[in-house]
């Protein structure tokens, strides 16, 4: 009977329990309720320049109008400068331009996190960017000599960038630099920028360099593939004749001078002892100035050797003239030349660029 019992016990377990309508089988006793329910929060209104987002009230954003967002409104925009989406990014710009703060110790921060976005990927973001740097800089016009340093440095790199559309705009951003500039901190980076000027275009700095030559040429043919390059280069060269102009031209410092002899009457000679707002105003008196080498120094005898570059300073525009006639000058007509050939817009603006070379270098020769 005991056996008999067992076998019916254990057929249950195999055995299929008949239903009725509208009842459900009952759960095992290890069963565990994994079900659950979710909820949506839709906010139509959200938006980057919305100022509701953060709990102000009416009174409090109308009056962020005129004085900027506050500092956790604005901590949290430039956060969203790092932000996966191009359209954020280039949205966050913009409400920036529009909302740019009156307190000068917020743009330290701004210019930190609106920098690296030279480098951007997207195109449109960049451009949101000029628009940005240009409504900074005219705000705040002393705010450029400040983070010159680090512009310049990302400007650089942009310059020589693998994305041909990064190299596109990079000099757009050295002509922003190079319009609103007001002092003569730019000078110094004279060598650097001229360099990769030439890796943009190019440009061969070794004539004799069957490598750098090669390279040049399969940049230029790189290049050449790209539908824009034209357009590129025409751009490339509009900036390059304003950077020539503003680092090759007449010293500013003349006519400061002139003005300080009309406006001290202290004595007529009075000026000439007085120290001017130049990098090295020691350098009349040869003092903490590099000297150049009358022989020997250039590739053919005399003058700059690309070797010497990296321990000249540049901020004197004589020092400049003459590293543009002794190392840039001869391998930049020749380039140059090849683009007047081509004629129309591109042939005007390398003519330009010539023009403004060769006037500078003669002056410093006389």
């Amino acid at each position: 009977m005991a056996s008999k019992r067992k076998r019916k016990e254990k057929q249950k377990d195999f055995a299929k329990a008949k239903l009725k309508v509208g009842k459900t089988a009952q759960k095992p006793d290890n069963y565990t309720d994994t079900s659950f329910k979710s909820k949506t929060i839709s906010l139509p209104n959200q938006s980057i320049a919305s100022s509701s987002n953060y709990g102000a009230s009416s009174g409090a954003s109308r009056s962020s109008l005129s004085t900027g967002p506050s500092l956790a409104v604005l901590t949290h925009q430039l956060s969203l400068t790092k932000h996966h989406s191009s359209n954020t990014r280039k949205e966050v710009l913009n409400y920036l331009q529009t909302q740019l703060p009156e307190n000068p110790s917020y743009y330290k921060n701004i210019m930190t996190s609106i920098l690296p976005l030279i480098l951007d990927e997207d195109k449109e973001v960049r451009k949101a960017l000029m628009s940005l740097l240009s409504a900074i800089f005219a705000k705040q016009p002393g705010l450029i000599d400040l983070h010159l340093r680090s512009t310049i440095l990302f400007i650089l790199s942009a310059m020589s960038h693998i994305i041909p559309n990064i190299r596109t705009t990079s000099t757009h951003f050295l002509r922003i630099i190079v319009e609103n500039s007001h002092g003569n901190l730019i000078n110094s980076y004279f060598v650097k920028i001229m360099r990769n000027w030439f890796v943009l275009m190019g440009w061969s700095l070794n004539e004799q360099d069957s490598k750098q030559l090669s390279m040049a040429v399969t940049t230029l043919s790189i290049t050449a593939m790209n539908a824009n390059s034209k357009q590129a280069r025409i751009g490339h060269l509009q900036n390059l004749n304003k950077f020539l102009l503003k680092t090759l031209q007449h010293d500013q410092d003349k006519d400061k001078n002139k003005d300080m002899k009309l406006n001290i009457t202290i004595h007529p000679q009075s000026y000439k002892y007085l120290l001017t707002d130049t990098v090295q105003p020691y350098q009349p008196l040869k003092l903490f100035v590099k000297e150049f080498k009358s022989e020997g120094s250039g590739s053919n005898g005399s003058g700059i050797s690309m070797l010497d570059l990296n321990s000249i300073s540049t901020e004197d525009l004589d020092t400049r003239k003459k590293i543009m006639n002794d190392v840039f000058k001869p391998l930049m007509i020749k380039n140059l030349n090849t683009f007047v050939k081509e004629g129309g817009e591109i042939g005007r603006e390398a003519n330009n660029c010539i023009s403004i070379v060769t006037q500078a270098c003669t002056s410093s020769s006389e």
